[in-house]
Parts: C-alpha cells; sequence; structure tokens
C-alpha cells in the first residue's frame, strides 16, 4: 500500500487544477425571473436583500416582439448585472412566459457567463416534454436545468452559493 498511494502528488484542497482556496472572494449572483410566476419568486428573493445578489423581475411578455423594452421594462440595468455577476440563474415556474430567456442567456453569453435555469414544476403536476413549452424555452438558454416542485429551494440555494 505504501507505494502507489505515496507517489501520487498532495493536492492541497480537491482536484488538480481546481481553485486551491473555496471562496476565497463573494459571489456575485444575479437572478432574473421571468413570467409571472417567475417574477413572483424575484420579488420574494428581493424581499431578502442579500450582499452580492441583483434581482431581476421581468415580468412583461415579449410577444410583442420587442424584448428590449420587455428587459427595460424590469427596471435596474441588467446587462451591468450580468456582466459582473459570477453565477446567473434565470427562474420561472411551469406555465410561465419563457420568450425573455434566451434574450437574458444571449446577453450572459456574450460576456462568456454560463446560465442556470431553476424551473418550479409542482410535485402533483407531470412534466413532459411534448407540452411543456416554457422546458424548452429555458433549455435554449441555459447550460443547466434545475427542476424543483418547491420555490423554497431556490432562496436556500442562493444563501448558501452567496456568503
Amino acid at each position: 500500500m505504501t507505494g502507489a498511494v505515496k507517489d501520487r502528488p498532495h493536492v492541497a484542497f480537491g482536484l488538480p487544477g481546481r481553485i486551491q482556496e473555496p471562496n476565497s472572494k463573494p459571489r456575485s449572483i444575479a437572478v432574473v425571473g421571468i413570467g409571472e410566476g417567475g417574477a413572483a419568486v424575484a420579488r420574494d428573493l428581493s424581499k431578502a436583500a442579500q450582499p452580492n445578489v441583483d434581482v431581476h423581475v421581468l415580468a412583461k411578455s415579449a410577444s410583442g416582439g420587442d424584448a428590449v423594452a420587455a428587459i427595460k421594462a424590469g427596471g435596474g440595468d441588467l446587462h451591468r448585472d450580468l456582466m459582473n455577476a459570477d453565477m446567473i440563474f434565470i427562474v420561472a415556474r411551469k406555465g410561465d412566459d419563457a420568450a425573455l430567456a434566451p434574450v437574458v442567456g444571449g446577453i450572459a453569453h456574450g460576456r462568456n457567463h454560463p446560465v442556470t435555469a431553476l424551473y418550479i414544476v409542482p410535485a402533483n403536476e407531470p412534466l413532459s416534454d411534448a407540452e411543456d413549452e416554457t422546458l424548452k424555452t429555458l433549455r435554449t438558454a441555459a447550460e443547466m436545468l434545475v427542476v424543483v416542485s418547491d420555490q423554497s429551494y431556490i432562496p436556500e440555494m442562493i444563501s448558501a452559493l452567496a456568503p
């Protein structure tokens, strides 16, 4: 046992190539609530006022074709916050109009930032690609999709990620 184990290089933390000082700086997080349900979740998050967390509400529909106007109606400086964020989350509920998700994803990807979509589907409702336009749209805008059955997961996750 001494030969193989002792010959391996010792890594101070985790895997080789990984940041050796985790959480060495506070993470900045941008949360964008889209559609009526996602906007409600984002409004609830903004009431908690966590440091390093910028919350945007995009409840307007992009069906009129003017996505920029819908984003401006959300207030704040979405472009700046997405540029400065270490992590970007899009939040939506089943049935929400997610047409602005690809726009938000495009802004983030233009700045080389990955996007995680948080999709809230109640546990008693079936999840099916065949009929779920919100899910299909979120998949086009994000690198990672997290499906949760309870919105209480989201503030807990944000609290754990943002010191």
